[in-house]
């Protein structure tokens, strides 16, 4: 099982913070990594939990794709499944848990989609195999 500091590492890993200035327009403080890692979601606005897929992760959040428009300052409870990439376990996953809060939401393009900027506010590591939902 991959440890918190492995995970950061990895999401981190080939995108250093490089110092100075940041391009413009960019406001995070560590660099992002386009991972597609399944996530699942749960507010106040979903009954169930809602599974979609991560676009980009860094360790501060992410960003992903909704149906539904969140609002900004929302409390989101979610579970992300990193991929463990084990050489004996080809669908081997580690599941986190978060409580995150949406920072930014938006529609994107002309269909019912919208995407979802969350903060990750406190995560912990609930263990490997058949996921437990929230």
């Amino acid at each position: 099982m991959s440890s918190p500091a492995a995970i950061e590492a990895y999401i981190n890993s080939g995108s250093p913070d490089q110092p100075g200035p940041r391009p413009y327009g960019e406001r995070r403080r560590t660099p992002r990594a386009s991972l597609h890692w399944t996530l699942y979601l749960v507010c106040n606005l979903f009954k169930n939990p809602m599974r979609t897929t991560t676009r980009d992760i860094n360790k501060d959040g992410f960003y992903c794709l909704s149906d539904q428009p969140l609002v900004p300052g929302e409390q989101i409870e979610c579970t992300i499944a990193v991929p463990t990439h084990q050489s004996g376990d080809p669908h081997g996953v580690i599941y986190l848990r978060c409580r995150a809060l949406a920072v930014r939401v938006e529609k994107v393009g002309d269909g019912d989609e919208f995407g979802l900027a969350c903060r990750i506010e406190d995560y912990s590591v609930i263990g490997t195999g058949p996921l437990l939902l929230l």
